[in-house]
Order: structure tokens, then sequence, then C-alpha cells
């Protein structure tokens, strides 16, 4: 089955109202010529004009971007479908099964009520119509049992043979029409389901990244080190902050900060696996988690830095240059970072860990500005 790219329930819609309008007029195209060959001339003439009302649905859907006043459409389908099935029920006998087509479209319509009301005008609107409804075609259903099975006119009463016919093709469009809206539901659910997954992972993307840079937030950082530290993995830290980064943006203006910023984070993402983090600390410092060992951590690193060296950006006609200094530590250093720290101790295992990881930052930070003391664009891992 091909499936359609939909924007929106609004299109769902447009599409469900097509099939339903054009599927109704070919179920009653069937009627009108079941009908006039049994001789039924007043039930061809309803036809006729019913085949003519879901052909107009059908074309002012395909011609319309949405389809306008639904609800009134929606009500007056409903009216159509009751009405017909009373009239047929009324004149044939209720042992023609007409009755079954306002008892499975009822659902339907309250499906589509939910969409186009508020709550309060839902709810009378669900009242109305089962009302009408059981109204209508219980006092059919009795009227025309009441009298034998068919109203008292000139028009032919039909043979065993004919209400046989009439039988297996109401049973045959009840169930198709069950069927279609069955089939209906599950594609407009999954739709919707889809778009509220694709709304969920946007927000939890929202809440763990930062929107310029793409890279994690302080939040996903720590949730990482947290499962991290549980495991007992080696690791390695580097913390870097751009050179001069202040003069490029009072130079060049923060448009040109943005896409040094951005471009930057590009490289480091694309030199990180799917096990390690990169995250934005604050302004222009980055904080890099690589696994492996500290040979392996130091050689990525220092290619990140080389590719950033040789980054060549253009803004406004204008070709920018940029470095990047690094600290760097590894996860043995950890007792080492402690004793160094002023961070306060606790005595809690969790809590411990947290304070050995923020203690290796710290050591990464100092790291870091030795490196830009001694001339910028260099990693200082001792």
């Amino acid at each position: 089955m091909k499936k359609f790219s939909l924007n929106g329930f609004e299109m769902r819609s447009r599409l469900t109202f097509q099939l339903i309008c054009f599927s109704a007029a070919i179920m009653h195209l069937t009627f009108l010529i079941l009908f006039w060959k049994f001789k039924l001339t007043l039930l061809a003439y309803v036809n006729i004009a019913s085949v003519c009302f879901y052909i107009t649905g059908g074309i002012i859907s395909l011609k319309k971007k949405d389809v306008k006043n639904s609800l009134a459409w929606i009500c007056t389908i409903f009216a159509e479908i009751v009405l017909h099935a009373v009239l047929c029920t009324l004149i044939e006998g209720v042992d023609t099964f007409f009755i079954l087509y306002p008892i499975v479209s009822l659902p339907i319509c309250v499906y589509y009520l939910f969409f186009y009301c508020k709550k309060k005008t839902f709810l009378r609107a669900v009242i109305i119509f089962a009302v009408v409804t059981f109204i209508l075609t219980g006092a059919s259903v009795f009227f025309a049992e009441f009298h034998g099975g068919a109203l008292p006119t000139n028009i032919a009463v039909l043979s065993r043979r004919e209400k046989t016919v009439m039988r297996i093709v109401n049973i045959v469009f009840a169930a198709l029409t069950l069927y279609g809206f069955t089939l209906m539901f599950y594609l407009e659910m999954t739709n919707l389901m889809e778009k509220l997954r694709k709304s969920t992972d946007k927000l939890q993307y929202t809440a763990t990244h930062d929107a310029l840079t793409g890279l994690t937030n302080r939040r996903s950082f720590w949730e990482y080190f947290d499962a991290l530290c549980l495991n007992g993995e080696h690791y390695n830290v580097a913390m870097g902050d751009l050179d001069s980064f202040k003069k490029i943006n009072d130079t060049y203006g923060h448009g040109c900060g943005d896409l040094v910023l951005r471009s930057v984070s590009d490289i480091i993402t694309n030199n990180t696996e799917e096990n390690e983090i990169a995250c934005r600390w604050g302004g222009e410092e980055m904080v890099v988690v690589f696994m492996g060992s500290r040979d392996d951590a130091l050689n990525r690193l220092e290619k990140i830095r080389n590719e950033i060296a040789a980054l060549s950006l253009n803004y406004e006609g204008l070709n920018i240059h940029v470095t990047m200094t690094f600290g760097f530590a590894d996860s043995e250093e950890i007792t080492q970072a402690i004793a160094e720290s002023d961070i306060e101790k606790n005595e809690t295992e969790n809590v411990t860990k947290r304070t050995g990881v923020e203690s290796l930052i710290a050591m990464v930070d100092k790291r870091l500005y030795v490196g830009k003391g001694n001339g910028k664009n260099v990693v200082i891992s001792k």
C-alpha cells in the first residue's frame, strides 16, 4: 500500500472524506440499479439524489485543500444515512437489513465529531446523534413490523429472492464500511502516534541539547556520567576553549561567532563515537569524553585540534580562521584531582563519584588555561 506523506490530521481528514463520499456514491449507485430492477421507483429516485450528493461532496474535497464546514458535512452525511435506512426499512421491511447502516455509521460519525467539536459541543452532539438514531431506527423497525414488514403502498412487494439479494448486499456493504473505518482508524492513529513520538523526541532533544551547536547540555552530560560511573569504565576528559573568541565576536559580530561555534562543534561531533559525549559547557567552552586508552584519546584530540586549526570559514566575504586550546586528563587521575580540588568531599558513594568527576573537570580546566598562557592552540595533558 502506498504510504501518503500527510500534513497533519486535516490532510488525513480530506483524504478520508473523499473516500467516504466516493464509496457512498458507489454504494448508492448499486442500490439505484437494484431498486430500478426490482421496480422500486421511489427509492430509485431517492438514490439518484444520494449519488449526486456524494459525488458533489467528493468533487468539492478534491478541489479544496481542506474540507470547509466539516461539521456540517458530517451531520448532513449522517442524516442522509439515517433517513435512507429508515425509508428503505419502512418500504422494504426490516429483514432487508438497511437498519444496519445507522448502527455502523454512528461510531464513525462520533469519531470524527471528536476532532471537529469542542468538548462540551462534542458531548451534546454525541447525545443528539445517538438519541435521534435510536428513535428513528427504533420507530421505523416497530412501524415496519407492525404493518407486516412493509408500508401499504402501490410499490411492488419484494419477492423472497429479491429480499435475499438485498440482505446479502447490505451485509457486504455494512461489513466493508466497518472494516474500512477500522483501517482508516488504524492509519490515523498510527499517523497521530508518529507525530506524538516526533514531538516527544523533539522536546527531549531540546531539553538535552544546546540549541546553537547541537552538542549536549550539562544536564545530559551529568546523566551520561552517572551511568558511566556505575560501569566503572576507563574514560578521558578534555575541555576546549576557542582562542580569541571574544575578538571574533567584537570584530565580525555574533553571527560570525555563531558560525564558528557550529563549525567547531561539527568537527568535534564527527570525531566522537556513539558511546562518547560532547557537551557545550558554557560560552565557547566545550567538554568531550573519550572512551578507550589515554594514548588513543590524546591522538584523537590532536586530530580535532588540527582540523579546527585548518578550518577556513567564509563569513560575508571574509576568511575566518580559528584555533582551540585543550586541557586533558584521564579517569586514573581522579585521586590526584580530588586531592588538588577545593570541592567539598561527601561520604556517599554516588556523590563521591560525582565529586571525582567535578574534580577531574576542574583539573582539566586548569590545564586548559596553562595552554592559554603557553601560546594557545595546544593540548595540555600534564
